[in-house]
């Protein structure tokens, strides 16, 4: 899909999601140097989608490392105890080094942080999987901090569980992309501008925020895409000694996934790629406001759908404050953003005193991405419309941007994910193009909380990943999983995913939320246990009811 296309999607379907809380056969070949063959771990509950499974062999490496980084491979990662551990802690952490620019190996380095939930049977340890929770820019290890409530027993038996921060994030280099104060301009900046003047404003805001990131972050501002993190990864994998990069993503973790499987083909290990986003960028320079406008008008008829179940499940629960009609529910709303537009309404919250339309945008388009926030979309409404306090729609956006009271900004990749995408989704001419003023009259709804696109990468000076359209032959089959009702990563970007992984196999699942393990389908959840416990991976095609 062109990179235009994801612009005007932006909002509804954009890739920057935060972390979710994402066989051998008798006689395998381990995935580390040197590991014993474990014991037959515990059985797995069969999936719904049958027994219909092939065992999965993993084939030595044949291509030879990367010429002029053996410094950077003969490391050893070096478990210690991670700072601030309290007594009974098991995690371990380690530091490994890694070039900032890999056309210049002798120049700067950073170390990137890991940390390590060992197996809970090391007699049948399999190795290391390392984890990426999306974002772009999430944290690792404090994914790994989850991964005891996330993965369960029979995989944490057998594995070793490690996070780590990619490059530029928190442990490994990190820094301020965009500052607290900058993050707050943004989101309360008008999403709905009507002027020219207003158009500027916005454009010179946002190349404002790329410049301060990148004189911020330097070098490594400039070096955060995510082939940079597949190539880290293979060091990684290197300096906990395995043979094969075994890897779980979720969301956008995915793309790093499949840019490691691009690279590195016969080292890809046992690979989870879940709720997938689109792996292709294909440039739009071809691309006409019809084509703007197409898109647009796709991505508000899913909006429009959404609004619509979201309008029903209000009635069910009793009074709605937007009332039982679509229609009329819609043009409510609208006309209440547009009335915020004019005078801000005010709030409980002294860092936010008022609640402009662009705070009150981002909290409802939070929520309806998210069906478990629709209650609590339908008081902080109501509040608004009956009381006149904003406070319960500056609390919505506040969590759909994982944002404290105290004005930190707790979730991490939102200050960061900024240099990833610009370096993952190189920007063209196309990029500044709108849907015109008639789809956006015709679908105010959308119009107002999802057609404007906050980022801009027009002045990205940084490096851009070479694997635009992802062809990946991997030589270990990869599990791709993708749910239905998946607001964040649709399910036919997944599948597109898929299709770029050859031998790849393919699992749809009847479910909403975004993240297929653990949500939930106890078929999903078997199909993932037996591929990372038992070997086993399904037919392409499975499905789970």
């Amino acid at each position: 899909m062109p990179l235009t296309a994801l612009a005007v999607l932006g909002a509804m379907f954009w890739l920057a999601t935060g972390p979710q809380p994402a066989r051998r056969p008798a006689h395998p070949t381990s995935t580390t140097a040197s590991t014993a063959v474990p014991a037959a771990p515990a059985p797995v509950a069969a999936a719904e989608s049958g027994s219909d499974t092939e065992p999965v062999e993993l084939s030595d490496p044949t291509t030879p490392l990367p010429q002029g980084l053996e410094t950077f491979y003969a490391q050893k990662a070096a478990w210690g105890t991670c700072a601030g551990a309290s007594a009974g802690d098991t995690d371990q952490c380690a530091t490994v080094s890694v070039p900032v620019d890999y056309l210049d190996p002798r120049g700067e380095t950073v170390r990137i942080a890991l940390r390590r939930l060992p197996a809970t049977h090391p007699d049948q340890r399999r190795g290391t999987l390392f984890v990426n929770p999306g974002g772009p820019g999430a944290s690792g290890v404090e994914m790994v901090d989850q991964a005891p409530d996330y993965f369960s027993e029979s995989i944490r038996g057998v594995w070793d569980v490690v996070g780590f921060d990619p490059r530029g994030i928190g442990g490994s280099g990190g820094f301020t992309c965009m500052r607290p104060r900058d993050l707050d301009a943004m989101y309360a900046s008008d999403p709905t501008p009507e002027t020219a003047a207003e158009r500027r404003a916005l454009d010179r805001a946002r190349v404002a925020r790329l410049a301060g990131c990148l004189e911020r972050g330097g070098p490594l501002a400039r070096a955060m895409g995510s082939e940079q993190v597949a190539k880290d990864l293979d060091i990684l994998r290197a300096a906990v000694g395995d043979t094969h990069l075994n890897y779980y993503g979720i969301s956008y973790g995915t793309l790093i996934g499949a840019l490691y499987a691009a690279q590195f083909p016969d080292r890809v290990g046992y690979t989870v790629i879940d709720s997938a986003v689109d792996p292709d960028y294909v440039s739009s320079s071809a691309v006409t406001q019809d084509d703007i406008d197409y898109w647009a008008e796709q991505s508000a008829g899913e909006a429009d759908s959404v609004f619509a179940d979201f309008v029903d499940s209000c009635v069910e629960d009793g009074d709605c404050p937007l009332g039982d009609d679509h229609a009329v529910a819609a043009r409510r709303l609208v006309a209440f953003l547009d009335r915020l537009d004019r005078t801000p309404m005010p709030t409980d919250e002294p860092g936010i005193p008022v609640l402009t339309e662009g705070w009150a945008a981002t909290g409802l388009a939070g929520a309806m991405r998210d069906q478990s926030m629709w209650g609590d979309a339908v008081e902080a409404l109501r509040s608004a419309l009956e009381d006149d306090d904003g406070s319960g729609l500056l609390w919505l956006a506040e969590d759909a941007v994982s944002r404290d009271s105290d004005g930190t900004y707790y979730g991490g990749y939102e200050s960061v994910h900024l240099p990833i995408h610009c370096a993952d989704w190189p920007s063209d001419a196309s990029t500044s193009m709108r849907p015109t003023a008639k789809v956006l009259a015709a679908h105010p709804l959308y119009a107002h909380l999802f057609a404007e696109v906050q980022d801009s990468c027009a002045a990205w000076s940084g490096t851009q990943r070479t694997h635009l359209v992802i062809t990946a032959d991997p030589t270990t089959p990869v599990l791709v999983l993708g749910n239905e009702g998946d607001l964040t990563t649709p399910l036919d970007q997944t599948q597109r995913m898929a299709h770029a992984i050859f031998g790849s196999r393919f699992v749809s699942v009847v479910a909403d939320g975004h993240g297929v393990y653990d949500n939930g389908n106890d078929c999903a959840d078997a199909i993932v246990e037996n591929y990372l416990v038992r070997s086993l991976v399904p037919k392409d095609g499975a499905h789970c009811a």
